[in-house]
């Protein structure tokens, strides 16, 4: 009845575990593509204005970089970090006592009289200790894209709130690159591209979904038995 009891115990763990599992995306830019998009409303334009919305060669001079809610940015992701780290301690102690004993409460010991024969007490103890660590550790990283983002938001300082996603599918393979972040106007180029390295508080998510997701992650029983298993 027990081992029953264990077993039932069991599966609901499992099931749990399962029902808890949520794939890499899991709302890390929800605050960022969850923004509504303003609709460009057109400014009133004076009865016999020459410069109409609708007139011929209106936007001849004018600036094609975003700076608007809805306008459309091309982002470079150009991303590569390097970080290493080593460590190392040793420590070496020693110690070493040698002591010889001549007499206890006035009484010689080196005296065959007081005993009958001759002893010489000596005390003798020594210690060692040592101790050495070594630690090292280094990652890397480098991704290379493009992604087209649009203006969600244009902060009071100007500066521009962006948010783009950009989905790839090969096969039964999902890739997705996710990217938000602000951006200066200024740091626009002419054509309208800016590199990830103007972004502010950029958050990048690279990830894959598909037979090759899957194969890198272990399954749902695995999962649960790391979690509970006490060894």
């Amino acid at each position: 009845m027990k081992a029953l009891q264990f077993i039932f115990f069991i599966i609901i763990i499992i099931s749990i575990n399962a029902c808890a599992y949520m794939r890499h995306n899991d709302g890390f830019h929800e605050d960022m593509l969850a923004l509504p998009v303003e609709e460009h409303v057109d400014e009133v334009v004076s009865p016999g204005s020459l410069w109409t919305p609708s007139a011929k060669f209106v936007d001849m001079y004018r600036d094609s970089r975003a700076q608007r809610v809805g306008d459309i940015v091309v982002v470079q992701i150009v991303e590569s970090s390097s970080a290493q780290k080593e460590a190392k301690t040793e420590a070496d102690k020693k110690n070493s006592i040698d002591n010889t004993i001549t007499d206890v409460l006035g009484l010689p010991l080196d005296q065959s009289s007081v005993f009958g024969y001759g002893i010489t007490p000596t005390l003798n103890a020594s210690t060692s200790t040592s101790f050495e660590g070594d630690g090292k550790t280094s990652r890397k990283g480098n991704i290379s894209a493009v992604v087209s983002a649009r203006v969600v938001r244009v902060l009071p300082s100007g500066n521009l709130m962006i948010s783009g996603k950009k989905e790839t599918r090969v096969n039964a393979e999902h890739q997705y690159i996710v990217i938000s972040g602000i951006i200066r106007p200024d740091d626009i180029a002419s054509n309208n591209t800016i590199v990830s390295s103007y972004i502010a508080d950029m958050q990048l998510d690279y990830y894959g979904s598909g037979m090759i997701g899957d194969a890198q992650n272990k399954g749902f029983v695995a999962r649960a038995l790391d979690k509970i298993w006490p060894f």
